[in-house]
């Protein structure tokens, strides 16, 4: 790859959205880049998940790139905490279809009646 489709050094890094582990900056792609801006790609080796950021060039010559990335100040789930986060797969999609195909409503309905149901190991935890 081209070596400028990677950002360069980023003091503070950047965190996953989904796991909070850190991302280093090789995995970081820029998509696309327009004036001082540029579309991020971060791609966790943690837990395997992309996640889109913003980086804005610094505003002076010896200052920092600010990486502007949704989840960084969140904290951790329950679920990164104890290493129980796992991709989603085949069998979870197939049960998606399934329950979908099975209801008869709208969309929010059917999100909340999956978590009122409370059903161990739903595919969906908001």
């Amino acid at each position: 790859m081209d070596p400028r489709g990677h950002p360069g050094p980023l003091p503070d890094g950047a965190t996953c959205t989904a796991c909070g582990a850190p991302v280093p900056t090789e995995r970081m792609t820029i998509l696309a880049r327009r004036d001082d801006l540029a579309f991020v790609e971060l791609d966790c080796p943690t837990c395997g998940s992309t996640a889109l950021g913003l980086l804005i060039d610094a505003a002076t010559p010896d200052g920092a790139p600010v990486l502007d990335v949704s989840g960084d100040a969140a904290t951790t789930t329950a679920g990164a905490a104890t290493g129980t986060l796992r991709p989603i797969s085949a069998a979870d999609v197939e049960a998606i279809r399934a329950d979908l195909a099975a209801w008869d409503g709208d969309l929010v309905g059917w999100l909340d009646a999956l978590e009122d149901s409370g059903r161990p190991g739903s595919v969906i935890d908001r």
